[in-house]
């Protein structure tokens, strides 16, 4: 009786560990019925230098872009802006960047800094905001125009970036040249840490109002923002179309700062590269309307996402996936 309870325990056990095992084996196969995980494409969004208005605004929407379940995962970097951001894209190496619409002409088309080499594969995708001319000196240096700027030290921005060329075209309005000057190739950062240990006399700063570097300064030194004249704006857009009509600084945007400034800017555009599936650029502009909120959440300029402005200033074409967004939503034809 003893062996046969024995044995039957015996069987038992292996008709557990049998179904088990069954059951186990199941369990392996379960993973051939699941959907397969989306897939997720890694994207670089080039901006611009850490101190201007650029990067955290790239890496607002980058974060957007990144957090809104698209299948996308992009990372915002810091460049030398848009020169830079175009020609990356023309290689390659960049999938999205700032690029001014000056900048995004001149590279579609050959012309300035690209006469050597077209970049075609360039696409519109959003336009936000004029990137403004704000020339920052020390009320004590007595300057008070640009054409005080001759023989001076002037911090123009990085070289590749639309800085210095910026700086050129207002100073060809005023019969000047870069020539006239003495350029110091620096970003905005380290260029307004100079101007307040007076070794450079004036900092240019191609940027959105109100700008971080500026309101630092601002807060520890008198400091003056040089107008444009009206007159000088219109002969700027004269030969630069792709530049603002007088755009206005308003007195107390910085301290000090008791006069509204008059000042002109190329604008301020995101571009992508045209190898760019369609559907993934129709769920980023998609997304950037709809999470809008989102990206002012962390940089004001986020408010400057507006179908009414969207493609102005674009003379390059508009990404095919970006112009299916815009037709659906009225904003073109």
């Amino acid at each position: 009786m003893k062996k046969y309870t024995r044995l039957s325990s015996y069987v038992l056990i292996f008709v557990m560990l049998f179904s088990i095992g069954m059951i186990a084996g199941c369990g392996e196969k379960a993973p051939d019925d699941k959907a397969p995980a989306a897939k997720v494409t890694n994207a670089s969004f080039s901006t611009g230098a850490q101190s201007g208005t650029y990067y955290p605004l790239g890496v607002a929407i980058a974060n957007v872009w990144t957090n809104a379940g698209i299948g996308l995962n992009v990372t915002a970097e810091a460049t030398g802006g848009s020169i830079e951001n175009v020609r990356m894209m023309g290689s390659g190496q960049t999938d999205v960047g700032f690029v001014e619409s000056l900048i995004a002409d001149w590279a579609y088309t050959g012309k300035e800094a690209f006469k050597d080499k077209k970049i075609e594969n360039v696409r519109g995708l959003i336009s936000l905001y004029p990137n403004t001319v704000q020339t920052v000196v020390k009320v004590k240096s007595g300057i008070t125009k640009y054409t005080d700027l001759k023989g001076k030290k002037v911090a123009v921005g990085i070289q590749g970036s639309s800085s210095p060329l910026a700086l050129q075209v207002i100073l060809e309005s005023y019969g000047l040249s870069m020539s006239d000057i003495k350029p110091q190739y620096l970003a905005y950062g380290p260029a307004m840490d100079l101007l307040k240990d007076d070794q450079v006399d004036a900092v240019l700063v191609d940027a959105g109002a109100p700008n971080s570097s500026i309101i630092d300064i601002s807060t520890q030194h008198q400091v003056k923002i040089l107008s444009v004249d009206p007159e000088n704006i219109k002969k700027v857009k004269e030969k630069y179309p792709y530049f603002s009509d007088v755009a206005t600084i308003a007195k107390g945007t910085y301290k000090g700062i008791d006069e509204d400034i008059t000042t002109t800017g190329s604008l301020a555009t995101i571009c992508v590269r045209a190898e760019l599936p369609d559907e993934v650029v129709y769920n980023m502009i998609k997304t950037m309307f709809e999470k809008k909120a989102d990206v002012v959440k962390v940089h004001d300029k986020g408010n400057t996402i507006n179908l009414k402005s969207a493609t102005d200033g674009f003379s390059i074409p508009i990404h095919p996936g970006a112009l299916k967004y815009y037709q659906e939503q009225g904003a073109v034809k």
